[in-house]
């Protein structure tokens, strides 16, 4: 891998643990995760976990710092913005988009919890989801579906994991499935 490709994941990295850390250290937040008023700061992160209609020889990384408002109890809005790697064969492709979700909080225990949302991302330039070979669509607008089982670790603090389906709206329909992975914190 050259040099840039690990300076890249080096502050995808940093970007996950500093949020997270952001939002345990603001504390304040009442009750259980998903009640109304609360706010999260997550960061959802995916890697060469993934399955894509579009092309073999490729690998991604994919990182979402996201900001999330309870509205009321477990349905939840929020924003974010999407960092994209592809990489292989040597080539690295970038790209940049922000995102709008919707998701709702299921307590299964005391400290296990699903939270299903819907993502909607706009990716900004053009043919930045190409694949660095040149093959690939030109996607620019990403529906998507992710529900991470999360686990509470203290009062404040989450990671999860779990199944992200992706459709790339662009000259043609790309169909990703990746398994996905989410640090945050919620005040």
């Amino acid at each position: 891998m050259k040099a840039n490709q690990w300076q890249a994941m080096a502050v995808a990295a940093g970007l996950m643990v500093s949020t997270s850390a952001l939002a345990q250290s603001t504390g304040g937040g009442s009750g259980a995760f998903g009640n109304a008023g609360q706010i999260v700061v997550s960061s959802d992160a995916s890697a060469n976990l993934g399955y894509t209609t579009e092309g073999a020889g490729y690998g991604f990384f994919n990182l979402a710092p996201s900001v999330d408002y309870f509205l009321k109890e477990n349905l939840s809005i929020g924003s974010g913005v999407n960092l994209a790697v592809v990489f292989g064969d040597g080539d690295t492709a970038a790209a940049f988009g922000i995102n709008a979700r919707v998701g709702y909080n299921i307590s299964l225990t005391e400290k296990v919890s699903v939270w299903p949302k819907a993502i909607v991302t706009l990716f900004v330039g053009d043919n930045i989801l190409s694949l660095p070979d040149g093959t690939g669509s030109a996607s620019t607008v990403i529906l998507e579906g992710y529900a991470p089982f999360l686990y509470h670790v203290t009062s404040h603090f989450f990671v999860g994991a779990g199944p992200r389906l992706a459709f790339g709206l662009g000259d043609d329909v790309d169909v990703t499935f990746s398994v996905g992975t989410t640090v945050g914190g919620y005040f």
